[in-house]
């Protein structure tokens, strides 16, 4: 295990479990039952709720940005960068790779996976039950209605909604 960082006035809850290359930046808040894994970067001020779980790929990592808080239960996969002061929900899926399954002769677990990654902007609201799906940037100042399913990217300021998510409207 591998912490790096400023690691200054880091809060951790009980029974946190964490491995791999570590980051953290100042202030940084670890919720009870936080699960860490493999390349992680946590910047000032990042609040992670309850069981939230972040893994992030062999190659890739999970990014975090200033004062984005992440709630109850979310679990984030794969290459995924968060920019500041995002906000996510409690019980998002957010996964920024996938599982190749092009030959039918093979178990689908013995075909790797790819990863294009997951690129959220700053000033992010993405409600909860969202599910974001690889390939997918999200520019700032989005909000992502609850039980959104993102599979497409989406632009900056949009309030988007549904199953496959759709826009609402645009702030203005």
């Amino acid at each position: 295990m591998y912490f790096g960082g400023k690691l200054r006035n880091l809060k951790i809850s009980s029974n946190v479990e964490i491995w791999g290359n570590l980051m953290f930046g100042n202030n940084v808040f670890l919720g009870k039952y936080v699960k860490l894994f493999r390349n992680v970067i946590l910047s000032d001020n990042s609040y992670l709720g309850d069981f939230v779980e972040i893994r992030g790929g062999v190659n890739d990592n999970v990014s975090i940005g200033q004062y984005t808080t992440i709630n109850k239960g979310t679990i984030l996969i794969g290459n995924v960068k968060i920019g500041e002061n995002a906000l996510i929900a409690p019980y998002c899926v957010i996964v920024g790779s996938n599982h190749s399954f092009s030959d039918i002769n093979k178990n689908i677990n013995e075909q790797g996976f790819t990863s294009k990654g997951i690129i959220i902007g700053s000033n992010v609201w993405i409600g909860a039950n969202s599910v974001i799906l690889d390939g997918v940037e999200i520019e700032d100042g989005v909000i992502i209605g609850a039980g959104s399913v993102v599979t497409k990217s989406v632009l900056r300021n949009s309030i988007i909604v549904g199953n496959p998510s759709r826009i609402l409207r645009t702030r203005i």
